[in-house]
C-alpha cells in the first residue's frame, strides 16, 4: 500500500459510558458521545487541532482526506479513531448505521511498534524511544476532568492544556514513524491487520435474553444460599469470613482461612451438617458472574459484541489477545444435557434448575460460551487445528517420525514409548502398558482440583484465568493459560498429587528433580507459601542481621533458623548453578542433621570474614562424621567409615569469638578448655540432606558406636506412607510459561511449568542445566525421551547458538527456513513466512550460574520495559507460537469468503449457511501456504447453534 498523502490523527472524545468495560464500538454509540478535539498533520507538517467541542468545524478538505481511500490514515491504536470517526460521519448521514470507515486504507503506529517488540502504550513507547516531544505527563487528569461526561465550570487554562495535550500526541505519532521508518511493516502484515479489522466489525451476536437471566439467577441462587446457610448457622451474614470462622470455632474446626484448601480438609473432618454449610458456602464464593455482565456491557444496538480482539496483542510472537469478554479464557463446558440447562436459564426457570443440578453458579458459569449464538436461519461453524504447536516443532526440527504419526493420525504417546524403551507398543495390545510411561513423557502435569496460588487466593488449577497472576517463590508473575492434556496416571507425595515425571523442587537441593524420584527417595518438597501469605525464597530476602521478630512466625514450629543460605562464611566459591534468590526459609520441619536449635536469635550482626571460612555451624549434639572428595564436593557414603573429624559448636557464650572474626570450633565433649582449631572445606548441603536414601541398608557410623543407626527405612518410613502406592487416573493439566522462571505454587509446593524444552527440559528452563554448553556435554534428566526425540532436542540448541553468532557477528546467520539477523541493536528472527521476531538491544551476558546466556530488552513483570534473558529452548518456543499464529492467519484469509466472526487460540467462528458443512471449513483451514511445504495439518470441527466446546 502506497501513497503520496499520510493523515496522522489523534482525537480526543466524551461519553459516560465506561470504555474499559464496554469498548470501543458500544462507547461510541453512545447518545452523549461527542468528539471534542481533532488533531491531525499531513505527511509531519505542523499539527493543527480543531476544537470541535466549541463548535469549530471539520473543513471539507479534511473530511475528503478521511474518505479517500489514497490517503493513508495513521494512528495510534487507530481502531479508536476509526470507529468513533465511523460514528461522526453516520450522524451526518454518510454512513449507515453500524457501517464502519474501511480499514483497507488506515495503519495504526501499535501495531508498527509490536512488530518491532516495543511496548504498546503511547506514553511507555515515548519513554523507550526518547523522544524529543513526548506525551504530556498531565494527560491522565485531563481525560479523567473532560472525558467523562459535560463538564461544569470549565477552566479555560485547563482546555488550552487538553489542546496542546492532543497536539503532543500527533507529534509523537510523527516521530515513532520517523523513527521507525527504517524497519516497515510488511504489506502482508497490513492485509492481516484489515481482515482482523473486519472481524472485529463483524462481531459476533450475543443472547441477551440469557444473558439478563443468567445475572437475575444468580443473584437469586445467591439470596436462596445465604437464607439457608442463615438458617443453619443463625448467623446474621454467612458471607463473612470472620463471621464463618467464629462458626466453626464453635463446631471445634478452627482455622485461620477460608480458602478452597482449608475448606477441603475441614469438610474431611466436619460432621454432615458442617459439610453441607462448607458446601453451601463454597458455591456462594465460587459465583461468578461477570463474563455474563462483561456481554450485556458491550453488546451494541443490534446486539452484537465488537472490538473483543487485539490484533499483535502478544508483541513477542504476534499472536492475538482477548478484549472486553476475553473469548480465550472462557470456562468449559463438561455437562452432557447443555442444551436442557441453556433452554432452562433462558426460559427463567429457576425451580427446575434448583431440582435438576446441585450447583447453580457452576452451571451458570458453563453456559457462559452458549451465550454466544448465531442469528435466526445461520449456525456456528467452529473449526480448530489439531496439535499445531506440536506439529510446526516436528516440522521445524524435521523429527521424521513423528511428522509420520501425525500424516498417518497416529498414536503419538505409543509412538513416544516405543521410542523410548526401543519395543513395539500398541494401544491396548502389545507392550500396551509403556504406553502410559509414554504418554507421560509427553505429558509432565498437575491433576485436576490441585490448588495453584494465584494473587485472588487459591484456585483449582483448572480454573486458573489469564488475569491471574502466580505465585513463582519469588514473585507475582504472569503466566500464558491452562493447558488440558487429556487423562492419565497421577502419585500422591506431601498433600501433591501430580504425574511421576513432573519436576518439582526439593529442599536441600539446588536442583529440581522429577516428582516420581521426590517421592521414592522420601525427600521434602519445597514449600513456598502458607494460603495467601507466601514466604518468600531467596538468598538476599535476608540481610547480614539476625532474622527480624516478625518474620520468624513463617518458621518451622521449632523455629529452626537457617540464617542465609550460606551463614558466616565460605571456604571457597561457592556453586553458581544455583536458582535465583532459592530458599533461605522453609515453612517445614528441617531435617534433624542439619540443625535442631535456633542459631543467634539475637540483634546483634554476625561479622562476615572472607578467610577462612566455614559454612554451617553443627549442633552440640548432633556430631557428623563426614570425608571430603576434593573433585566432586560431595559426601561419599563409601568412605565414611574412614572419617573420624568431627566439629560441633557450643553453646552461644562461645560465639563470640565467631563474631569476632576467629572461626574455631570446639568439641563440646572435649575435657580442654581450649578450643580445637579446625579448617573445614566446603560441604554441599544438599547432599547432606539427601543422604538419607529410602531403602538403603548402609549404616552411617558416628564417633560414638551407640549413636549408629541404620540410615533410611526409620527416616522415611513417615513419609513413604504420604505417597499413594496404587496409581489413580485423573484428568491433567499444566500452565504454560508461569513468570521469567519457569515454575509456580501448586498444593504449596514449587513445581516448574509446561515450558519450551518440556516437561523433559524443565532443567533447561529453571537454570539447573547450563544453558551455554553443548548438549552432548549435558546430562538430561530424561534421558529416553531426548534420545526418542534428538532432533528436536539439538534443534534447541542450534537455534541458541544461532542466535548468539548473529549477535557476536552482526552478520545474518542461516538455520533451515529461518533467518537470524542483527540490525541497528534489534535481533531478528525472520520466520518462514517472511514475517520478523523482533528482541530490542540483545546481548550475551554472564548469567547468574556463571553461563553464557542471550538478554534483550521487553515488557517484563508488572508490565515494565526491562531486561530479560532467553535461550534456546524458549526462542523455540516463541517462533514455533509464531509460526502456528502465521498458520492460523493463513487459514483466516483461506476462509474470509465465510463470516468469521471470531477466533479462540487456534480456533474460527464462522456463522454459516445452512448450505456449508464444516468439513469444507476444515479443508480449507488446512490449505497450506508456500513456505510450509511439508508440514502436516489436521482441523477438526462441527456444526452448532450456539458456542461451545464440543
Amino acid at each position: 500500500m502506497t501513497s503520496s498523502r499520510r493523515l496522522f490523527i489523534d482525537i480526543e472524545t466524551s461519553s459516560t459510558t465506561d470504555l474499559s468495560k464496554a469498548g470501543v464500538y458500544r462507547y461510541a454509540e453512545s447518545e452523549d458521545f461527542q468528539i471534542l478535539l481533532f488533531a491531525f498533520s499531513f505527511d509531519g507538517d505542523p499539527v493543527e487541532v480543531i476544537d470541535m467541542k466549541h463548535f469549530e468545524a471539520m473543513p471539507d478538505f479534511l473530511i475528503e482526506a478521511l474518505l479517500d481511500p489514497d490517503v493513508i490514515k495513521v494512528a495510534h491504536n487507530a481502531a479508536f479513531e476509526r470507529i468513533c470517526l465511523s460514528r461522526y460521519f453516520q450522524d451526518l448521514g454518510m454512513l449507515d448505521e453500524h457501517e464502519f470507515l474501511d480499514p483497507g486504507d488506515w495503519q495504526c503506529s501499535m501495531v508498527h511498534a509490536a512488530t518491532l517488540g516495543l511496548p504498546l502504550s503511547l506514553d511507555q513507547l515515548s519513554q523507550v524511544l526518547n523522544l524529543e516531544r513526548p506525551k504530556l505527563k498531565e494527560g491522565r487528569a485531563l481525560i479523567k476532568m473532560f472525558c467523562n461526561g459535560p463538564v461544569e465550570n470549565e477552566d479555560p487554562e485547563k482546555w488550552q492544556l487538553f489542546k496542546e495535550y492532543n497536539k503532543r500526541d500527533v507529534e509523537a505519532e510523527i516521530e515513532i514513524e520517523y523513527r521507525l521508518i527504517k524497519f516497515p511493516v510488511r504489506a502482508s502484515i497490513w492485509t492481516e491487520y484489515q481482515l482482523d479489522q473486519k472481524i472485529n466489525d463483524a462481531g459476533v451476536l450475543v443472547d441477551i435474553n440469557l444473558a439478563t437471566n443468567a445475572l437475575e439467577i444468580s443473584e437469586t441462587a445467591k439470596e436462596s444460599l445465604i437464607k439457608r446457610l442463615q438458617e443453619m448457622t443463625g448467623l446474621e451474614n454467612p458471607n463473612s469470613p470472620s463471621q464463618m470462622k467464629e462458626w466453626l470455632l464453635q463446631q471445634n474446626l478452627p482455622t485461620d482461612t477460608l480458602n478452597q484448601k482449608a475448606m477441603k480438609a475441614l469438610m474431611e473432618k466436619a460432621s454432615p451438617k458442617v459439610r453441607e454449610v462448607l458446601a453451601l458456602r463454597n458455591q456462594l464464593a465460587m459465583a461468578s458472574v461477570k463474563k455474563y455482565e462483561a456481554m450485556l456491557n458491550s453488546a451494541c444496538s443490534d446486539g452484537r459484541i465488537r472490538g473483543m480482539f487485539q490484533f499483535y496483542g502478544a508483541i513477542r510472537t504476534g499472536r492475538y489477545s482477548g478484549r472486553i469478554v476475553q473469548l480465550q479464557n472462557l470456562p468449559r463446558n463438561k455437562m452432557p444435557d447443555l442444551k436442557e440447562a441453556r433452554s432452562l436459564v433462558a426460559d427463567k426457570n429457576i425451580q427446575a434448575l434448583e431440582m435438576l443440578y446441585d450447583d447453580i453458579p457452576d452451571t451458570l458459569s458453563q453456559l457462559i460460551r452458549t451465550a454466544l449464538i448465531a442469528p435466526d436461519g445461520k449456525d456456528f461453524i467452529v473449526a480448530d487445528f489439531s496439535a499445531i504447536e506440536a506439529r510446526v516443532l516436528s516440522w521445524l526440527a524435521e523429527e521424521e517420525w513423528r511428522q509420520t504419526v501425525f500424516k498417518e493420525n497416529g498414536d503419538i504417546y505409543c509412538e513416544t514409548a516405543s521410542r523410548m524403551f526401543k519395543v513395539p507398543v500398541v494401544k491396548h495390545g502389545v507392550n500396551g502398558d509403556l504406553r502410559q510411561k509414554g504418554k507421560q513423557a509427553e505429558l509432565a502435569c498437575i491433576a485436576k482440583g490441585e490448588l495453584v496460588l494465584t494473587d485472588k487466593g487459591l484456585v483449582p488449577i483448572e480454573d486458573v484465568r489469564l488475569d491471574h497472576r502466580l505465585w513463582d517463590g519469588e514473585n507475582w508473575v504472569t503466566h500464558e493459560g491452562v493447558i488440558e492434556k487429556g487423562i492419565g496416571e497421577v502419585i500422591k507425595y506431601e498433600g501433591l498429587r501430580a504425574t511421576k515425571d513432573h519436576v518439582v523442587w526439593i529442599k536441600g537441593s539446588q536442583k529440581p528433580i522429577q516428582f516420581g524420584k521426590a517421592a521414592s527417595s522420601g525427600t521434602h518438597l519445597i514449600q513456598t507459601g502458607n494460603g495467601r501469605h507466601p514466604i518468600r525464597l531467596g538468598d538476599n530476602h535476608l540481610s547480614t542481621k539476625a532474622l527480624e521478630p516478625e518474620v520468624e512466625s513463617l518458621l518451622c514450629p521449632n523455629k529452626v533458623q537457617r540464617m542465609r543460605k550460606y551463614p558466616m562464611a565460605r571456604s571457597q566459591s561457592i556453586t553458581k548453578r544455583k536458582v535465583k534468590r532459592m530458599p533461605g526459609l522453609f515453612a517445614k520441619t528441617e531435617d534433624p542433621n542439619l540443625a535442631r536449635k535456633a542459631i543467634n536469635r539475637s540483634q546483634k550482626p554476625m561479622r562476615e570474614r572472607k578467610r577462612p571460612r566455614i559454612q554451617k555451624l553443627w549442633c552440640s549434639r548432633d556430631q557428623i562424621s563426614f570425608c571430603i572428595c576434593d573433585r566432586s564436593r560431595t559426601v561419599s557414603h563409601v568412605f565414611i567409615s574412614a572419617a573420624f573429624t568431627t566439629s560441633g559448636n557450643r553453646s552461644n557464650r562461645y560465639k563470640w569469638k565467631l563474631r569476632a572474626g576467629k572461626h574455631s570450633i570446639c568439641f563440646s565433649r572435649a575435657k580442654s578448655s581450649k578450643q580445637a582449631q579446625h579448617r573445614l572445606k566446603r560441604v554441599q548441603a544438599r547432599v547432606l540432606a539427601l543422604f538419607p536414601k529410602c531403602g538403603s541398608q548402609k549404616t552411617r557410623p558416628r564417633i560414638y558406636p551407640r549413636t549408629n543407626h541404620q540410615t533410611s527405612r526409620g527416616l522415611c518410613k513417615t513419609k513413604m506412607q504420604g505417597m499413594e502406592t496404587d496409581l489413580s487416573k485423573t484428568r491433567l493439566y499444566d500452565i504454560r510459561n508461569a513468570g521469567p522462571h519457569h515454575r509456580f505454587t501448586v498444593s504449596n509446593k514449587l513445581v516448574h511449568n509446561c515450558g519450551y524444552g518440556g516437561s523433559v527440559g524443565a532443567m533447561k528452563a529453571m537454570g539447573a542445566l547450563d544453558f551455554g554448553m553443548k548438549e552432548e556435554e549435558l546430562k538430561p534428566l530424561v534421558d529416553s525421551w531426548r534420545e526418542a526425540n534428538p532432533k528436536i532436542v539439538k534443534y534447541w540448541w542450534a537455534v541458541d547458538a544461532a542466535i548468539k553468532k548473529a549477535i557476536r557477528t552482526k552478520q545474518p546467520v542461516f538455520l533451515k527456513n529461518l533467518v537470524f539477523s542483527y540490525s541497528s541493536g534489534i535481533l531478528f528472527i525472520q520466520l518462514p513466512s517472511g514475517r520478523s521476531l523482533a528482541y530490542p538491544k540483545p546481548r550475551i551476558e554472564s548469567n547468574e550460574y556463571g553461563t553464557e546466556s542471550v538478554t534483550y530488552m521487553g515488557l517484563g513483570l508488572n508490565k515494565k520495559w526491562e531486561m530479560l534473558e532467553s535461550y534456546g529452548p524458549k526462542f523455540v518456543e516463541n517462533i514455533t507460537q509464531a509460526i502456528s499464529r502465521d498458520l492460523l492467519m493463513n487459514a483466516m484469509s483461506n476462509c474470509q469468503k465465510y463470516k468469521i466472526v471470531a477466533h479462540v487460540h487456534d480456533e474460527i467462528i464462522v456463522e454459516a449457511d445452512p448450505s456449508m458443512n464444516a468439513e469444507t471449513v476444515c479443508q480449507k483451514m488446512c490449505e497450506l501456504p508456500s513456505w510450509a511445504n511439508g508440514l502436516v495439518l489436521n482441523a477438526d470441527g462441527y456444526r452448532t447453534p450456539f458456542y461451545c466446546k464440543d
